[in-house]
């Protein structure tokens, strides 16, 4: 059940395609020991397992990428005790594009549950990043005691249930108008492909604080140009006729309709919380709602950006896997 090697460098761990429903396939990678406590990850942002590269050191693709990670303290694998699964979101990475990309979180959610129920076939424990972080919330909504455990890092609240509407709004409103730009564009027939570029470069700076950036300009650097790239061929495949949501309008959608604030009381889920303090993308303010609105959620606040699970990625694997452990 492995994909075909279709690039020059060879993963630690070949990717398994799983097959949704819909015949969408998802690309999905397993680590650790099997037997052991099962943790599903789901990634934000460009919906690539490649997020958890701080957490899970054996994603990186060679071994100097792994030793541009580990130079900035990302040595330690949560893989070490448990199982863990990781997967590129529909239209993303390994994923099918065939059947477009997740542009509500509903359709997301629904995507993970049953990826979950493929690899593991019974309760698991779940860990969501950013955007990832408001699916993981609407899969435990819909899974109920399924979900042994919840971690919500950097994860946006939306609608009324953000300490930062404000701030959320000005991005949704920045990323909408980004791509109606995108859109006039596709109308008159010209692909703005440096101006889609140069916004992923800027999403990736955001995402680290100010001191981490500058302590670790190449991991960032390395980052933001994977980043780029990605951006590059979604404007290189608009330019030759794609007519599909791209992962950048997908983003906005899922921005706009997100709203969980006035659901969280019914999370059943044993929730941890993470966040930084210097988060730019995700204010602190919606991490501290999650906590207060979340029925015995606890928050682990850390100096760190919004790349907490890179910044500070051995505390928050520690903080994890206990989370993990007290609720099997």
């Amino acid at each position: 059940m492995s994909i075909a090697d279709t690039s020059s460098v060879r993963p630690r761990v070949e990717p398994v395609l799983v097959t949704l429903p819909d015949s969408c396939r998802l690309a999905a990678r397993l680590f650790g020991s099997e037997g052991a406590p099962s943790v599903l990850f789901v990634a934000g942002g460009d919906g690539t397992m490649l997020q958890w590269r701080g957490l899970i050191p054996d994603l990186c693709v060679d071994d100097a990428e792994r030793e541009l990670f580990a130079a900035a303290g990302c040595r330690v694998s949560l893989a070490d005790g448990l199982w863990v699964a990781v997967y590129d979101a529909r239209g993303c990475g390994w994923s099918s594009r065939s059947h477009g990309v997740c542009s509500t979180p509903g359709v997301a959610a629904g995507d993970a549950l049953a990826l979950a129920a493929a690899l593991f076939g019974g309760p698991f424990h779940l860990v969501g990043h950013g955007l990832g972080a408001a699916v993981a919330l609407e899969l435990a909504l819909a899974a109920g005691r399924l979900v042994r455990s919840l971690t919500l890092i950097s994860a946006v609240v939306g609608g009324d249930g953000s300490r930062s509407a404000g701030g959320m709004r000005a991005r949704r409103a920045a990323d909408g108008a980004a791509c109606a730009e995108d859109g006039v564009a596709r109308e008159a027939g010209v692909v703005r492909a440096e101006d889609r570029v140069a916004r992923a470069g800027d999403d990736v700076s955001r995402c680290f604080a100010p001191a981490f950036a500058a302590a670790h300009p190449e991991l960032v650097a390395h980052i933001a140009a994977e980043a780029r790239d990605t951006a590059r061929g979604e404007a290189e495949l608009v330019r030759h006729g794609f007519n599909g949501m791209t992962a950048a309008e997908a983003r906005a959608e899922l921005l706009a309709s997100l709203d969980v604030g006035a659901r969280l009381a019914a999370v059943t889920a044993p929730t941890l919380v993470i966040h930084g303090e210097h988060d730019a993308v995700v204010p602190p303010g919606d991490g501290q709602a999650l906590t207060e609105g979340i029925p015995g959620a606890r928050l682990l606040s850390l100096d760190a950006g919004h790349a907490v699970t890179i910044e500070r990625a051995d505390d928050v694997a520690a903080a994890i896997g206990a989370h993990v452990l007290l609720h099997p």
